[in-house]
């Protein structure tokens, strides 16, 4: 059940800053036992809230909105722009659906805060590990390639805690910077 709650608050804290839901995982951390992750995420909370909201705002967009490689969107992690993501976030959805779970009209499936929800609130029949295990490989490529002193690799570092471990597989395709110059390859008659 810690677990459960890790991938919670990773959910809440991974979104864009809300320092509602900052304060609401610092009011809920009393109740969150001694784990792996643990110490990452008190330390994430502890430098978030000594920053002031509009520089914690600035902190996200510059790395999770301006950093393509550091996109929070599963299917980007897997695919890139390709061709095949499309048909990746509809098979997601499906997915998502069979379990009971509805995505909200104003985000994509694959939004990995989105999917950390789902993690720690899904269904037991719907325990498989393939989900978790590709939002785990998605979210360590992402830590890899955060700079070491960002602000949210702790967090990220704390939710991989709570996720399946590396089973020493490649980083996903787009892991190469280079790989998202282009949506596809581009062919000429």
């Amino acid at each position: 059940m810690s677990e459960r709650m890790l991938l919670k608050a990773g959910a809440l804290l991974l979104g864009y800053p809300d320092p509602g839901m900052l304060d609401a995982v610092c009011a809920a951390l009393p109740d969150l036992p001694e784990m792996p992750g643990r110490d990452l995420l008190d330390g994430f909370l502890a430098s978030a809230r000594e920053l002031p909201r509009t520089e914690r705002e600035a902190l996200y967009v510059a790395a999770f909105d301006f950093r393509e490689e550091l996109s929070l969107y599963l299917t980007f992690q897997e695919h890139g722009d390709a061709r095949d993501r499309a048909p990746a976030l509809l098979e997601l959805k499906q997915e998502l659906r069979a379990c009971g779970f509805e995505c909200p009209e104003d985000e994509l499936p694959d939004y990995l805060p989105l999917l950390l929800e789902f993690l720690a609130e899904r269904p037991q029949e719907c325990d498989d590990q393939k989900l978790p295990r590709r939002v785990a490989r998605a979210l360590r490529g992402i830590a890899r390639r955060m700079d070491p002193d960002a602000l949210y690799l702790p967090l990220l570092q704390a939710i991989l805690a709570a996720l399946p471990a590396d089973e020493g597989t490649a980083e996903p395709p787009c892991g190469d910077a280079e790989d998202l110059s282009l949506p596809y390859p581009l062919r000429y008659l």
